[in-house]
């Protein structure tokens, strides 16, 4: 009975241990208790009553048991060199997790900077102490994990990502708190990528700005405010970027005239926004400039947490595609500056037009409907290329898009250089286009083809990393759609701007290829496949709608819709974090019992 009655104290306490606010102390905590209550059955309560608490998940307690074991059982925290310094020090961490895109709340940062005072200006028993050694060692457990791996699953989210190496977290966490190298630990957790590190340090900037930003200015312009054009408005103009670079005194204008510098830092902010950069200020760039500041900041932290579900890059060729962005890059990690590639492609469509017979259906029926054209977020690794390839054609194209034309035009087949094939291989029997093997295209039973040629879907060049979605990069002979801002065109697959350069990228490497030979064998008009015999290159498709540089920020809109699923993500996480650690117990309101 008594045992039973301890384990409850001890989750009492845990529990207690987050409701005081505190301020830092320097005196030292009176320690004494701890030293009569190192016996094998106080580590065993310590450890049952990590069952007995909802928070932890069954990984946590997990790791935290190995962790107290690594200790011989002991409290971690407190039986380190400097107990003070290092609590306040981790307490801290909590306190600036914004800096990293993280949530102080998450943390419980206030309840336990209020249970630290508690400890630091009373008398506490071994109980009290177990309790917050075991809240610190389950919260900073928790930061090292968000900065590491990220605060959600990716796929959950349908993110279908590599998961990245496990870690010792007991062991990282023992060797820093007995080595203080709390801070050296903590900085080695999130992604060692410049991309990372640019983006955090957008995120200092704008959230320096945020206080006059989120005083937000009111713009209405009755039309098109060109160059040149008077405005009542210029001067709020002014206000709004003199604010974003945080200099008062500089930019005003007195004669209402939207000229000069004003217009070029509204071209500077439609670049960043992924706008037609031409100084106009028309409906898209009037709704940037009423959004308020959180909006971009939030932007920032999808990017940060996006960036952590990633593995480490492997050395290497790569090639990563933005979809937001519409944007590829091909690059060695080796040498990311020399031979590297940068170009436009188009991506899977937000949505379909709703045909007569589809108004029938019901919403969740077309949201599906429509999320099936989305190209979907995945990796895999590059295995060949064919030139002058055949497309084959889906059965979804072909029964919704392909029949419903032959109906009207009954050479449409032959006008689109097609045939009709028993399978999908380069050695397939090519049938006869007659009425009864177009019946069996209805039913299912027969495919259709695009043959190579200048009216090719694919184009001259078709990329393959096989995977679960029969998504590749290819060609296009539909050029002038890249010359669009926003490039979602396609039913899933990616065109990309430059196959021939991407495809000297990917070969370069294979001995006895050159541009001649890529030249030679697209003129022979043949499919030809081309094996990838180097290293394995790892194609990441990936959606971020921020990224940043050394010198500015990038933001692309949510063409799918991915930020505000996340954002649902983690406002639900949080939420859940609160409500568990919202079991409150009235504080020193039990009967210790010693054994």
């Amino acid at each position: 009975m008594k045992v039973k009655l301890i384990k409850c104290l001890i989750l009492f306490a845990l529990l207690n241990s987050t409701y005081l606010y505190a301020e830092t102390l320097s005196s030292p905590p009176k320690l004494t208790q701890l030293d009569k209550h190192k016996t094998q059955l106080e580590i065993e309560l310590l450890n049952q009553s990590l069952h007995l608490n909802q928070n932890p998940t069954k990984k946590e307690h997990t790791i935290l048991q190995e962790l107290y074991q690594k200790n011989q059982g002991k409290l971690l925290w407190f039986s380190a060199q400097y107990p003070i310094d290092i609590i306040n020090q981790v307490l801290s961490l909590y306190t600036s997790a914004p800096t990293q895109g993280l949530r102080s709340s998450d943390y419980y940062h206030k309840q336990l900077n209020a249970y630290w005072q508690k400890v630091l200006r009373t008398n506490p028993d071994f109980h009290e102490f177990a309790a917050l050694d075991v809240a610190l060692s389950l919260t900073f457990l928790r930061f090292l994990n968000d900065l590491h791996f990220g605060r959600i699953d990716p796929n959950l989210l349908g993110f279908k990502l590599k998961p990245k190496k496990g870690i010792d977290f007991a062991q990282l966490i023992y060797h820093a708190i007995q080595s203080n190298q709390i801070t050296a630990l903590v900085d080695s957790m999130p992604p060692q990528t410049q991309a990372y590190t640019n983006l955090k340090a957008a995120l200092v900037r704008y959230r320096q700005n945020t206080p006059a930003l989120n005083q937000l200015l009111e713009f209405s312009f009755i039309s098109f405010l060109r160059p040149g054009d008077w405005s009542n408005q210029t001067n709020t103009l002014h206000t709004y970027f003199n604010n974003r670079t945080k200099d008062v005194a500089k930019g005003t204008s007195s004669d209402n005239l939207y000229i000069g510098e004003l217009v070029k830092k509204v071209r500077k902010l439609q670049a960043e926004h992924n706008l037609i950069s031409d100084g106009i200020i028309g409906k898209q760039t009037q709704a940037l400039l009423n959004t308020p500041i959180s909006e971009h900041i939030e932007k920032i932290e999808f990017a940060m947490e996006r960036l952590r579900w990633l593995p480490a890059q492997e050395k290497g060729p790569a090639i990563f595609v933005n979809i937001p962005a519409f944007q590829l890059w091909a690059y060695n990690t080796e040498d990311p500056e020399s031979g590297s590639l940068n170009m436009k492609v188009i991506v899977g469509r937000t949505k379909a037009k709703i045909k007569k017979q589809d108004r029938k259906k019901s919403p969740e029926e077309l949201i599906k409907a429509f999320k099936a054209l989305q190209t979907p977020i995945f990796t895999e690794n590059l295995s060949f290329l064919t030139f002058n390839p055949y497309w084959n054609i889906p059965k979804s194209i072909l029964q919704k898009e392909i029949l419903p034309l032959l109906e009207k035009a009954p050479d449409y087949l032959q006008k689109q250089n097609m045939e009709i094939v028993d399978r999908f291989s380069h050695e397939a029997e090519v049938l006869p286009i007659n009425e009864e093997n177009i019946s069996l295209l209805y039913n299912d039973q027969l495919r259709l083809r695009q043959r190579p040629g200048g009216k090719n879907s694919l184009g001259n060049i078709k990329f393959i990393f096989p995977n679960d979605y029969a998504i590749y990069l290819h060609d296009t002979p539909f050029r002038g759609l890249f010359k669009r801002k926003r490039r979602d065109f396609s039913h899933g697959c990616i065109r990309v701007e430059a196959p021939k350069a991407l495809a000297r990228f990917i070969l370069k490497t294979r001995k006895r290829w050159s541009k001649e030979k890529t030249q030679e064998v697209l003129e022979t008009e043949a499919p030809t496949i081309v094996g990838v015999r180097s290293q394995k290159i790892p194609v990441l498709i990936f959606y971020t709608t921020a990224s940043a540089s050394k010198t500015g920020i990038n933001f692309y809109p949510d063409i799918y819709g991915h930020d505000s699923t996340l954002k649902s993500a983690l406002t639900e996480r949080s939420q859940k974090l609160t409500e568990s650690y919202a079991t409150k117990l009235a504080p020193n309101r039990y009967q210790y019992v010693r054994n």
